[in-house]
């Protein structure tokens, strides 16, 4: 009979095997990705962030004249996610080419997003919940307690009143999903991808004489490229009107930055809400690893959402069922 040490080892193995199968550590599939051309900007994504604080910490004080402070503070917070997301669209359909199809997020994509990230999910969740395991196995054994439970989780476990399971479930399980897939892969991803092709067509260019940049030049031509958004110099004239497009060849070895850069500040923003939470952080480096990956492959944002959704409806759906978290 099959211990659960057994099964904790056979279950990655065989997710494992499906990720070698579908290619997912060859370079063709990001190789042949769609791009998402944009002209976003770093103060466009700063502007998306300070919008939720703000109607985050505005709308908290209102909601707690009239509703207990758990409920109250999951309002305010999905408030928050709300205007970050309307603001996000709203910077789709000005900064990327073809708008909101661009970006991932038409309409027409849900359906095929939905399946694909369910299927996604599937495939990945056995790695996830084994590293999960062996994170939590060895925080007990050096720390001698577990890590403390997500302050979302632990509220929808403790606080049972109608109210408040509606509003963190729906927290849990819609707008943190969306609001996080948008704001990570969405816009930084996005961001840090453009930038980077961009990046990696100047590198290219030489000057007319045909000698080689200095190491001091080209350091400063990166950041001056990086944080100005200057476009590929050898664009026509027609591409550097005010309606073209950033070139810049998207390769997969950018792509893959882009994916552990975005993944590294979503794990970090998750523990950082935390004391104690950064025990996690390789789980959720992990899935963020693997939704950027996803993203990537499919250019279609709701398949993200739809994998955030199902690893966050896992620990909502056993705490609804009267499993308390550890």
């Amino acid at each position: 009979m099959l211990t659960s040490y057994d099964i904790l080892a056979i279950l990655p193995a065989i997710s494992i095997a499906v990720l070698i199968l579908t290619g997912v550590f060859s370079a063709k599939p990001l190789a042949d990705a769609p791009v998402r051309r944009n002209t976003l900007d770093y103060l466009v994504i700063l502007f998306v962030l300070m919008l939720y604080f703000s109607f985050t910490f505005l709308s908290a004080p209102i909601a707690l004249d009239f509703m207990p402070m758990v409920q109250a503070a999951s309002l305010a917070d999905v408030i928050g996610r709300i205007a970050a997301v309307a603001a996000i669209f709203l910077v789709c359909s000005r900064f990327f080419e073809n708008g909101i199809s661009g970006f991932g997020a038409s309409v027409g994509l849900i359906p095929k997003g939905i399946v694909v990230g369910a299927l996604s999910f599937v495939a990945i969740a056995p790695i996830l919940y084994s590293l999960l395991a062996v994170t939590e196995t060895l925080a007990e054994h050096i720390t001698h307690k577990m890590p403390p439970v997500h302050p979302m989780l632990k509220a929808l476990a403790t606080d049972h009143s109608a109210a408040s399971l509606a509003f963190l479930s729906f927290l849990i399980v819609v707008a943190a999903p969306i609001s996080e897939e948008l704001f990570f892969r969405g816009l930084i991803q996005s961001w840090l991808g453009q930038k980077l092709a961009v990046l990696a067509a100047r590198t290219k260019e030489e000057p007319a004489d045909g000698t080689r940049r200095s190491a001091i030049a080209r350091v400063v031509h990166f950041f001056e490229t990086f944080f100005t958004g200057t476009r590929h110099a050898s664009a026509s004239a027609e591409d550097s009107s005010a309606n073209s497009w950033p070139a810049g060849p998207w390769l997969p070895r950018s792509r893959w930055i882009a994916i552990l850069i975005a993944a590294t500040l979503f794990a970090g923003m998750h523990f950082a809400v935390a004391k104690g939470y950064d025990e996690y952080f390789p789980v959720l480096f992990l899935l963020g690893v693997a939704l950027g990956y996803i993203y990537e492959r499919t250019g279609n944002i709701w398949t993200d959402i739809t994998m955030h959704a199902c690893f966050n409806f896992i620990p909502t759906l056993l705490i609804l069922c009267g499993v308390k978290p550890k």
